[in-house]
């Protein structure tokens, strides 16, 4: 048999131009009597044939594929995700509803792969694989979303991954900030069963504070929350992202196997599909650095290794201190949530969860709780019973305990905003008392003074004085007011005055000269076997005594 197709080509032509029948052709060459002939029709057609022979090889015959009725679909798909891979297309092309596809992923795999450009090449950079339960890795990255309800959010990916068995999660926060990590993190420990002993993070300061050299400092209150928790937090140096690899290798397989190809309503379903997307696919997808064993096999076997957790999880919520307004009111986020009436005026401690928002009383009673609403949406939320129509606001009884407990001449002065406005006297009362939100109450009690000397009973007339006479103030500064006034009898039992420094003069001083009829100091004594010493040196004495003397007293 010849070695080539054309010295097989070759071959046949000859030997049937010796006379050979196709059968003695296939025999002698061990080839088939079909390919002899279709050998033979093809140099007929060379030679005999319309079309000149040409030196370049023939065009591939182009047969129907299953991919046909889809290929619009597919191209579309990389139209708009071009890094999405083959097997997200293959995933979409199954779950078609007007148009079945029975092909597999092979041919789909090589269809996408012919119509997309082969990527350059990089040289990867070693991947430390440690041993179960060691190290985790967590991070941040943000995306810009375009819902189906035709509205547009850029929402924080909480990113948390163990480094042996590759499990991760993710959760969505409108902000990387302080509370959305700690939450993140209990969410990431329960979904994974345990926490590993350490934590490779990058410099966000909300674990990192600053790098003083090549040692970071870390966030004092991170710290307590990795205490409680038992693990160890491991900055990672700035610029290096391959210090952490696996959970920047996890972001880049949640953009590429989970966004790419799928679209979302709202926020709701992609919590969803998310959640869906993490255990039936991600934690399904077999490891080729791990014998091709699947997230969740590795994680059963690193599971035992894993700190488990404690019996309570660890109070993420957000503390904030809010004055409530005129209209029962409390303001977070472009919202407002109502409160009991009697509480208006008051600043209260509210505890912010990522679901619900909790207000206390100054006795840390709990007063009302809502749900949470979407941040910015301009709501008022409204509890049962919190502000009846006919009421609007604290009446006069309630006002005049207020007033009486501010204490420097301010019942009195409601007593004459009564006189002199017996029928508006509760309203004008409520809005001088709002303005402790932005101004000391001292200030506040000063311009009511200053009102009731010149009979100008009117909030705005008090609000005008403030602003000629006060500076406004932070809300912290508020805080610092009210926490002052607790302590200030405690503090008054154990406080100590400072001593008038003419007290100190009447310490020994063992470096000063003793007075005619003062005994000498111990030090001042000279020891009997030292000779008496020379003119200068009494001189040279007496200078740095009086020296030392003057800077004593």
């Amino acid at each position: 048999m010849a070695g080539s197709p054309e010295e097989l080509a070759h071959d046949v032509v000859l030997l049937a131009q010796q006379g050979m029948s196709a059968r003695a052709i296939a025999r002698a060459l061990r080839i088939g009597r079909n390919r002899v002939r279709k050998i033979l029709r093809a140099h007929e057609a060379s030679r005999n044939g319309e079309t000149p022979p040409s030196a370049l090889p023939a065009p591939p015959v182009s047969r129907p594929s299953m991919l046909d009725l889809h290929e619009v679909f597919v191209r579309n798909l990389l139209a708009r995700f071009p890094d999405i891979t083959a097997q997200r297309v293959y995933e979409e092309l199954c779950a078609r509803q007007d148009t079945a596809f029975d092909g597999g992923y092979t041919i789909v795999k090589d269809y996408v792969r012919s119509q997309r450009p082969k990527p350059v090449v990089e040289v990867s950079t070693p991947v430390e694989e440690p041993d179960p339960g060691k190290v985790a890795e967590c991070d941040w990255a943000s995306i810009l979303i375009d819902f189906k309800n035709r509205t547009r959010r850029r929402l924080q990916i909480f990113g948390y991954a163990l480094a042996y068995s590759h499990r991760r999660y993710y959760r969505f926060y409108d902000r990387a900030d302080f509370h959305a990590l700690l939450d993140g993190h209990v969410e990431s420990f329960d979904h994974l069963e345990g926490i590993a002993e350490e934590c490779k993070y990058d410099g966000q300061k909300t674990v990192v504070l600053r790098w003083e050299g090549q040692q970071p400092i870390y966030n004092p209150r991170f710290i307590a929350f990795a205490t409680y928790y038992l693990f160890r937090p491991r900055a990672c140096r700035p610029g290096h992202p391959n210090d952490k690899p696996h959970v920047e290798l996890s972001f880049r397989a949640l953009r590429i196997s989970f966004f790419n190809g799928r679209d979302f309503y709202d926020l709701d379903d992609l919590k969803a599909q998310l959640a869906r997307w993490m255990t039936g696919i991600d934690d399904e997808r077999p490891q080729r650095k791990k014998q091709r064993r699947t997230p969740l096999e590795l994680h059963a076997e690193e599971q035992p290794h894993l700190i488990a957790r404690p019996r309570h999880p660890y109070d993420t919520a957000r503390v904030v201190y809010r004055v409530c307004d005129l209209e029962g009111f409390v303001a977070w986020e472009g919202n407002r949530y109502s409160l009991p009436v009697e509480n208006v005026t008051e600043l209260l401690p509210v505890r912010i969860t990522q679901t619900e928002i909790f207000v206390y009383a100054q006795n840390l009673k709990l007063v009302a709780r809502h749900e949470l609403h979407p941040r910015g949406a301009g709501e008022d939320v409204v509890a049962p019973g919190h502000r009846p129509k006919a009421d609007r606001g604290p009446g006069l009884d309630q006002l005049r305990t207020v007033y009486r407990e501010l204490g420097d001449g301010a019942d009195d002065f409601l007593v004459s905003l009564e006189r002199a406005q017996p029928r508006s006297a509760a309203y004008h009362a409520r809005h001088i008392l709002a303005f402790r939100e932005r101004y000391q109450t001292n200030d506040v009690l000063a311009a009511m003074d200053h009102a009731r000397q010149y009979g100008a009973f009117e909030y705005r007339a008090v609000e005008r004085i403030l602003i000629a006479r006060a500076a406004p103030r932070r809300l912290d500064e508020y805080v610092a007011e009210a926490t002052e006034k607790k302590l200030a009898a405690i503090v008054r039992q154990s406080r100590t005055e400072p001593r008038d420094l003419s007290t100190y003069d009447a310490l020994p001083n063992w470096s000063r000269p003793a007075t005619p009829g003062e005994p000498p100091c111990p030090s001042q004594r000279a020891p009997a076997a030292e000779p008496n010493p020379s003119r200068e040196e009494t001189a040279a004495s007496s200078s740095d005594s009086e020296t030392t003397s003057s800077d004593s007293d």
